[in-house]
């Protein structure tokens, strides 16, 4: 993959950080501009940080579960910006957490990586249309993979937030189970809540795993068939959600019962 870092990625993707899809990118909600300090920060693997921000002078930040941000840097005397997409239920309070890859040799993400406790940024935002549905869908299946799981991980949050009746899928697609973000979370709420089902799969599995294997689209035909009030929320690199909008239309399902995000 090239690592150009020319532009922005809904949650910082496993790849380029290049331009955000054309429509999300086309709809602002809301344009104003925020300075925020960082709270705290982790590394989920080797490539890949969760940062936890906070808007300064406790100013709110109202934002819809999918949406996601441009973010401001001066990088040797030049402005970029970036795009992201908020990994965080709305709280609505002045936090929000981002996840994003590092991209060696990238202009800004590695600015992003050295950020410390106490640090500020700036952004505007909230944008994009590629929201959850409310009230939401009698079945509501999320598929993602790599940081593509950012905006989803705020959907599913959000959803869970309250008390929920719908039946909700999350089948996360990533290489090796170390990339398995936020697993953690996503097991204990599986735990708790019975009308969740959380499906990783790895296509490059380790010797000692013994969950699923293969791309998503395997596990799509597996659990998602014949689903009345289906809707499927799809959250990654271009050829990932073009095959998963494909093996969906060939199971029955139509372009209304999709919505998808793509970041390369």
């Amino acid at each position: 993959m090239s690592v150009n870092d020319t532009g922005g990625l809904p949650g910082g993707s496993p790849g380029p950080e290049k331009g955000r899809p054309g429509k999300a990118s086309q709809h602002p909600v809301n344009t104003a501009r925020h300075h925020a300090s960082l709270r705290d920060v982790r590394y989920t693997n080797d490539r890949t940080k969760h940062f936890e921000f906070e808007t300064a002078n406790g100013s709110g930040f109202e934002f819809r579960p999918g949406q996601y941000i441009s973010l401001e840097f001066n990088v040797r005397g030049r402005k970029l910006n970036r795009a992201y997409s908020v990994a965080s239920s709305p709280h609505h309070d002045n936090r929000f957490d981002l996840c994003l890859n590092i991209v060696l040799g990238g202009h800004v993400s590695p600015s992003i990586f050295d950020l410390k406790p106490g640090d500020q940024i700036e952004f505007r935002g909230p944008f994009g249309q590629f929201v959850l549905h409310e009230p939401p869908d009698p079945v509501s299946a999320f598929i993602a993979t790599g940081t593509g799981i950012a905006p989803l991980r705020s959907m599913v949050q959000y959803l869970f937030q309250k008390p929920c009746s719908s039946e909700v899928w999350l089948i996360f697609g990533v290489r090796t189970e170390k990339d398995i973000l936020y697993r953690d979370e996503f097991e204990q709420l599986a735990r708790e809540h019975s009308n969740f089902h959380f499906i990783p799969t790895l296509s490059r599995p380790g010797a000692g795993w013994q969950g699923h294997t293969g791309y998503v689209q395997k596990q799509i035909a597996l659990y998602l068939a014949a689903k009345p009030g289906f809707h499927a929320y799809v959250c990654g690199l271009k050829k990932m959600v073009r095959d998963v909008r494909h093996e969906l239309r060939v199971m029955g399902y139509s372009a209304k019962d999709l919505s998808c995000e793509q970041y390369d």
